[in-house]
């Protein structure tokens, strides 16, 4: 049977690994979109699909060590950071865990996988990724509570402006962390944004 279905491609040729960087720049942006959705939406559950996705990317990676690196680092960063915020009050969880929810833990994990790759352009730029980080991370925090995953305890203008500060910190030292785990090279000759 001549079946092109991508089940049959796979199964007859094993799985595609992408050669084209930009491509994989791609994907792994969107991997990291699907699992931020899948924790958001479904909690722990969907959080276990996020895994699997996380996984594919570790395996399909050319740097798997950096990125197991930084999975740790941003696992110690995720449990100190969102643990604080979560015991002093400054926000609660549809679905808690302690000192966070396995879910919430899951999406930092898949921030950690994006440093090397679709997000290694702002290992050139600082500034540039304190600037990425005040606007991303609370951008992130108020889409998951609106989508009903969390709530903020205080109001939202000062929520958004806690969480711009401490993202607009906490990003650059991810990214210079990313640094020295793997310095910038590879993807980095052609970045999507020049700077």
């Amino acid at each position: 049977m001549n079946d092109p279905s991508a089940l049959s491609i796979w199964w007859q040729h094993g799985p595609v690994i992408v050669k084209d960087t930009k491509m994989k720049l791609v994907i792994n942006a969107l991997v990291y979109q699907a699992v931020w959705f899948l924790a958001i939406l479904w909690g722990n559950t969907g959080a276990l699909f996020g895994c699997i996705l996380i996984l594919i990317l570790l395996a399909t990676s050319e740097q798997k060590i950096a990125d197991i690196r930084m999975i740790g680092f941003l696992i110690f960063l995720g449990l100190l950071v969102d643990g604080t915020l979560q015991q002093v009050g400054f926000f609660s969880f549809s679905n808690p865990g302690l000192p966070i929810p396995f879910w919430l833990l899951v999406i930092w994990v898949g921030l950690a996988m994006t440093i090397h790759h679709s997000l290694s352009w702002l290992k050139h730029n600082l500034p540039l990724a304190a600037i990425f980080g005040g606007l991303g991370g609370p951008a992130a925090y108020w889409a998951g509570t609106r989508l009903g995953a969390a709530s903020f305890n205080w109001s939202l203008s000062v929520s958004l402006c806690i969480l711009a500060v401490i993202w607009a910190l906490l990003f650059p030292i991810i990214v210079f962390y990313g640094r020295k785990v793997h310095p910038v090279k590879m993807y980095d000759e052609t970045p999507l944004i020049k700077t």
